[in-house]
């Protein structure tokens, strides 16, 4: 039994690849040629989470990734698909109880 099923492993990936754009359940369910009502059961029956939870999550893992890796806030915002870092911040201090920028310590 390979989990999550194909389908959703390729609507995963498709949003990946896309994060600094808008996207929709939409979208990705014609990806995968399913209607978006098929492709909302199916995405939470097999992940647990709605998609755009999923992309909340994707979005703020980029941005980690990529401050960590040396760009500007600003930078990692823009290129995981929020709006600017501001958005970034209270996006991350709502999930994590702290801000982006005290990742800084971190990455040194």
């Amino acid at each position: 039994d390979e989990r999550p099923e194909a389908r959703v492993r390729r609507m995963s990936a498709w949003a990946a690849a896309r994060l600094d754009t808008p996207l929709s359940l939409t979208e990705a369910a014609a990806h995968v040629g399913l209607s978006s009502g098929r492709a909302r059961h199916l995405f939470v029956e097999e992940t647990g989470l709605p998609f755009r939870t999923y992309l909340l999550w994707l979005r703020l893992m980029r941005a980690v990734e990529e401050f960590s890796g040396g760009a500007s806030l600003t930078d990692a915002a823009h290129r995981a698909g929020f709006s600017d870092s501001s958005h970034l911040s209270r996006t991350f201090r709502r999930m994590f109880g702290i801000t982006a920028d005290s990742l800084r310590m971190v990455r040194g």
